[in-house]
């Protein structure tokens, strides 16, 4: 990782990216290749992936929970 350059994690889909890194597309927010996807495309699949995660968690916090 070149100075300057911080792990980031797509609003969109997830996926872990580097930014910035010159000659990409990339955003604070969205990977490369999702800023090639409309706004509002992008918005519904933000909350999707939101939802997604929240619903990840919560069955991991279950699996963990002792039976009783």
């Amino acid at each position: 990782m070149a100075s300057g350059e911080r792990p980031r994690t797509c609003r969109a889909c997830g996926k872990k990216f580097d930014y910035p890194v010159k000659g990409s597309a990339a955003t604070r927010h969205h990977c490369e290749d999702c800023v090639a996807v409309p706004a509002e495309t992008r918005k519904i699949l933000e909350r999707l992936n939101t939802r997604v995660t929240q619903l990840e968690n919560q069955l991991r916090r279950l699996q963990e929970k002792p039976p009783g």
